[in-house]
This record gives structure tokens, C-alpha cells and sequence, in this order.
């Protein structure tokens, strides 16, 4: 088959997550004898990266990449932010969906011009849910930028955080626009029932991420936490620091983002706390192998976790925060524990150790199987479960 996968970041020009998560499922598509495409928009990585270098992803040599750029360079993607529209890419997206595809797989698209965009595609149209940005302006649930989002207050919220408006939002352009896609599909339970909430009648399907094959490297084990996240204010690391300033256990931080000034000043002077920056994703797994405890201390409701099925797959385990998909991923793979404050995980890190997860949910066999399935019902019409 025909795959047109279509992200608004995508390796190099991404900050994790599901940027890495398109390139895995190409991949995996174009390893099985698929012709695959990815559309992504480097303006937007400009925009946003603040400081963030590109990071490296390998990408299978089969999969052709289109990278989007607008003579009005990081003006282009604000303008499809502010507006909804697809003015500056439309031209470019209807060119290269235009050659005819099977199927057309929008990801985290905002930045493309969506929801307008959604009119362009062939075949079967899809869109992951990877983040909540068909009911958050903001796309992470995360009030003002200091707390999980349990009671709508979008108009003051958008405002707090310095967030262009939308205005577009209440004026039916986003349900128009949702009406060209035939099957959403949701990374987790969690966000199928938090979308569901806001937008009933959406066909959504649970179909849970993947992780692709990675070898266990057995590295002797050091005695360090490890953190792997961006560093903004809903990861959730400043809530972590003062235990580390306090009982002086050594914690490594990979990342990068605006937050990052602030966490250092939370750290200063305690030279058990180390920021290694963006650590390439080829290196990741030698920190996971030697790591005492992966700690992922998110407060916005995390849709999924890759970072949890990475370190897994070191047989390192990993203490969560409760917030959104996270607890689910621990208690299906049995590789940890969750926390609800420093305390809890004070007593969790005492008790770490070696972990043999269950990750056969998500490996790529069984990921690939079951997305096949969902487009082979999808097209014939056939609504199936969510998928075990």
C-alpha cells in the first residue's frame, strides 16, 4: 500500500515524542514492503526550537521525506496556528498528497494548516491523537502552564501562557474540519475517554504505540536516577528536585527547552543534579542500561510514555507521576511504580530494581498487525474495539 504520514515535526527538526513515533511507524511500514511519504514542516521547528538543535533519528532509506517551507519562514506556521487554515502550505500539501495514496495519516498536523488541511488526503484519512489539540488549544490540558487541566478555562488560560489566539475555534471551522478524517485513533484509554468527553460522536479506536527493536545491552548498573524529557514546566521535573537537593542521590537530567533556566537555578549548588542537554536518541539506551530507576515525574496528562517502554526495554524500571496514560503503561508492563508525591517516591527508589517487563503489546509485530487490521475495517466500513 500507499502511506502518506503527515506531523508538523519529524527527525531531525522535532523534540521527541511524537515526532519519533511517526519515524518508528514509517519505518516499520517501509520495512514491511510499503511505499511510504512523510510531509512534516521544518518552519515550525524554527519557530519553537528556541536553542533546541535538531536531533538525528535513523530513517529507513525507502522512506521519502518532504520537508515544508514558506518563503515567510517562521511567520507561516503562527499564520496556520491563528487562523486554522492552510493558506501558506495548501498549495504544497494538495501537490504532494495529490499523487494518489492508499492511505493518509495526519499526526500532530496544527502547525500544517489543520483543521482545514484535512481536506486534502486519498484513500483511508487518519489522524493519531497524540496530543489534545482537537479540545485544548493549548494541546496538553495543562492550565496556565502550572497545573493538569480538570475545569476548561481556555479564553484565560491562552492568555496566561502567551498563546496567540484562536478564534477560529468557536466558529464550527474544527468540526467542519474533522469530517474529512474516517478513523481517529488514540494512543492510550485515557485519551479516548478524555476526547470523548468533549466530542462524542468521534469514531476513535485505541490503538496503543510501539516501541521499535532495540537490544538489551546488560551495562553495569550505577547508582544515578535518570530523567529523559523536555524540559518545560509540565514534565513535572521541578517537582522532583528538592528530594535529590535533599537525600544528594545522583540524578542525570537529558533534555532540553525553555524550562531549563529555572531547573538549573532550582539545582545550583547541588552537584548530585547533572543536565546532560539533548542526548542523541542512539545514546539514550546506554543510560537506561546503566541507570539505578528511570523517573518520569510528568503533571500534565501524558497521552502515552515512550519514555517508559524505552527504559523498559533496559529492564530499568521506571516510577511515574498519575497523570494522564502513564499508571496504565506501568501497571500493564508490571516495570514500576507510581507516585503521587516526593515521599512515595523517595520509597520507591529504595526499592529498585532490575525489571522483565511484558512489552508485547508494543512491539512493532504486534503494532503493525493491528493497524493494518483497523485500516482493513475502517475501509470496509466495520467499527472494531479498541484493541487489546
Amino acid at each position: 500500500m500507499r502511506f502518506c504520514l503527515l506531523s508538523t515535526f519529524f527527525p531531525p527538526h522535532h523534540f521527541g515524542g511524537d515526532a519519533v513515533f511517526v519515524a518508528s511507524l514509517a519505518n516499520l511500514l517501509a520495512e514491511a514492503g510499503h511505499h511510504v511519504e512523510a510531509v512534516h514542516c521544518g518552519d515550525s521547528f524554527d519557530l519553537l526550537a528556541r536553542g533546541v538543535s535538531p536531533s538525528p533519528f535513523p530513517i529507513h532509506p525507502k522512506v521519502i521525506v518532504h520537508t515544508l517551507r514558506s518563503p515567510l519562514g517562521a511567520i507561516a506556521p503562527l499564520v496556520a496556528h491563528c487562523t486554522g487554515k492552510d493558506w501558506t502550505y495548501g498549495a504544497r500539501l494538495q501537490q504532494i498528497i495529490g499523487q494518489g495514496f492508499d492511505v493518509t495519516h495526519w499526526h500532530n498536523a496544527s502547525l500544517l494548516g489543520a483543521p482545514q488541511s484535512f481536506r486534502w488526503g486519498s484513500g483511508l484519512r487518519l489522524m493519531t491523537l497524540h496530543e489534545y489539540w482537537l479540545v485544548c488549544p493549548s494541546h496538553v490540558l495543562f492550565r496556565n502552564g502550572t497545573e493538569a487541566c480538570d475545569n476548561r478555562t481556555c479564553y484565560t488560560c491562552t492568555m496566561s501562557r502567551g498563546r496567540p489566539p484562536q478564534l477560529w475555534r468557536s466558529n464550527g471551522v474544527i468540526g467542519s474540519g474533522l469530517e474529512n478524517i474516517d478513523l481517529f485513533l488514540a494512543p492510550s484509554d485515557f485519551v479516548q475517554e478524555t476526547v470523548s468527553q468533549f466530542l462524542p460522536s468521534l469514531p476513535i479506536q485505541v490503538l496503543p504505540n510501539f516501541l521499535p527493536d532495540r537490544p538489551r545491552l546488560n551495562l553495569p548498573r550505577e547508582n544515578f536516577c535518570l530523567i529523559v524529557s523536555r524540559l518545560e514546566a509540565a514534565k513535572g521535573v521541578q517537582t522532583v528536585l528538592p528530594l535529590f537537593r535533599e537525600n544528594g542521590l545522583p540524578l542525570k537530567i537529558a533534555g532540553a527547552g525553555e524550562h531549563e533556566p529555572e531547573l538549573r537555578a532550582l539545582a545550583a549548588g547541588a552537584p548530585n543534579i547533572e543536565f546532560l542537554g539533548r542526548v542523541p536518541f542512539d545514546q539514550l539506551p546506554s543510560l537506561y542500561s546503566r541507570a539505578r530507576a528511570t523517573i518520569v515525574p510528568s503533571i500534565c496528562h501524558e497521552t502515552f510514555g515512550l519514555v517508559v517502554l524505552e527504559s523498559l526495554q533496559q529492564g530499568t524500571p521506571v516510577f511515574t507521576s498519575e497523570y494522564g496514560a502513564l499508571p496504565s503503561i506501568i501497571a500493564e508492563t508490571g516495570g514500576g511504580g507510581v507516585f503521587r508525591n516526593t515521599a512515595e517516591l523517595a520509597g520507591l527508589l529504595e526499592t529498585a530494581r532490575p525489571v522483565e517487563p511484558d512489552l508485547t503489546r508494543f512491539s512493532p509485530p504486534s503494532h503493525l498487525q493491528s493497524y493494518l487490521e483497523a485500516i482493513k475495517d475502517a475501509k470496509s466500513g466495520r467499527r472494531t474495539p479498541a484493541l487489546a
